[in-house]
């Protein structure tokens, strides 16, 4: 067993968090303040946007945005089966049917042209009214969103990005987040920037962005200078604590993310031409939430997973398809040959240590047990 540990991920916390968290304690205001207003407008400033909205998780981002959009009980909404399920979860609690569209194998983004014939097979087995489509920008690369739009704007669907993991990308020289009506964002630990856990809606809609704080609050407005309660909403406020915490996340976001970048282009460098696996797709825009490779057919994720950590490297699965999961599976009978690309990476994506604080020696090290394992 090695003596060296590189964990596969690692928040990138020091003293300025410590001493955030420390004045907003002294200050005793610690729901839905001054603070979560500073990061609003750190957010939305980043994205370029005209409002950002936040909320208690990235989970809670998607419900919001769903909710504000109009999403109705007999809807069809389509989200890529290889991205953690938040989305399709969210659909199918407000009781419309989510259909999962396969990804594609480099980008491991909503595959476009399938898109098209899941719509049109929703609609000829009546699975419901297709309304919307969530493409995930999946690991910090941003999904072709000119594709997607097209089929969107063809069967009348509308659009909501989820860019849970991808704060910072940009996509044709615009931002993540600002390419539909809504953007969301997730400041879970495994991403760039974290609260502990938190979320956001980006809009340049000035009636969504309404709607989405009201629905956050407990369907809470102000009213004729008077309180009411104008929608039926959840709580999904963010605390000051979290949100003290994101402004100085926030403010390091830069070298966060350059870090970041760093370390993904000595991973692609280490181990291009290395057998057994297949590198992701590498663009300029990628802000690399997560590094992941897929392992040939006929290897085993667990055995390498463990034969890594023998040599101190901390690695694991990369994400997870959806329609592989078990209540999909018995619900709405989705078997794993259904969308093949997804099944793959869900069994053979294999995410390496990546966050803020690794170095290249750090970098070059995992990259060299892989070859290693894999050798």
């Amino acid at each position: 067993m090695s003596e060296r540990v590189i964990p596969l991920a690692r928040p990138a916390f020091d003293e300025r968090e410590l001493e955030a968290v420390r004045a907003v304690l002294d200050s005793r205001w610690v729901v839905q303040g001054p603070k979560v207003a500073e990061m609003e407008a750190a957010v939305a400033e980043l994205h370029g946007a005209r409002h950002c909205v936040a909320v208690s998780s990235g989970t809670a981002a998607l419900h919001v945005s769903l909710l504000a959009a109009g999403i109705k009980a007999g809807d069809a909404v389509f989200v890529p089966s290889f991205a953690w399920p938040s989305a399709a979860n969210m659909a199918a609690m407000c009781g419309a049917r989510p259909v999962f569209v396969d990804c594609l194998p480099d980008t491991y983004n909503l595959d476009a042209a399938d898109l098209r014939a899941r719509i049109a097979g929703c609609e000829e087995r009546r699975w419901g009214r297709p309304r919307f489509v969530l493409p995930v920008h999946e690991f910090g690369l941003a999904a072709d969103m000119d594709a997607a739009s097209a089929v969107a704007r063809a069967f009348g669907l509308t659009v909501i990005e989820d860019a849970a993991c991808a704060l910072g990308a940009s996509y044709g020289g615009r931002m993540v987040g600002t390419l539909a009506p809504m953007g969301t964002f997730s400041f879970h630990p495994r991403k760039a920037v974290t609260t502990g856990e938190g979320g956001a809606i980006v809009t340049n809609d000035d009636a969504l962005a309404e709607r989405c704080r009201a629905l956050r609050n407990h369907g809470q407005a102000v009213v004729g200078g008077a309180r009411d309660f104008v929608e039926i909403g959840p709580n999904y406020r963010m605390t000051e604590i979290q949100a003290a915490i994101g402004c100085v996340q926030l403010a390091k976001f830069p070298e966060i993310l350059a870090a970041r970048r760093r370390i993904a282009r000595v991973y692609l460098e280490a181990l291009a031409g290395c057998g057994g696996l297949s590198l992701p797709a590498a663009r300029e825009e990628h802000t690399w939430q997560t590094f992941m490779v897929v392992l040939d057919d006929g290897l085993s994720r667990a055995e390498v997973v463990a034969r890594l950590a023998a040599r101190g490297v901390q690695a694991g699965p990369g994400s997870v398809a959806g329609h592989c999961g078990a209540v999909y599976r018995e619900r709405f009978g989705y078997a794993r040959a259904d969308l093949p690309v997804s099944a793959r990476l869900h069994e053979q994506g294999l995410a390496l240590p990546l966050f803020g604080e690794m170095t290249d020696d750090d970098a070059a090290w995992c990259a060299a047990a892989l070859r290693e394992v894999l050798g």
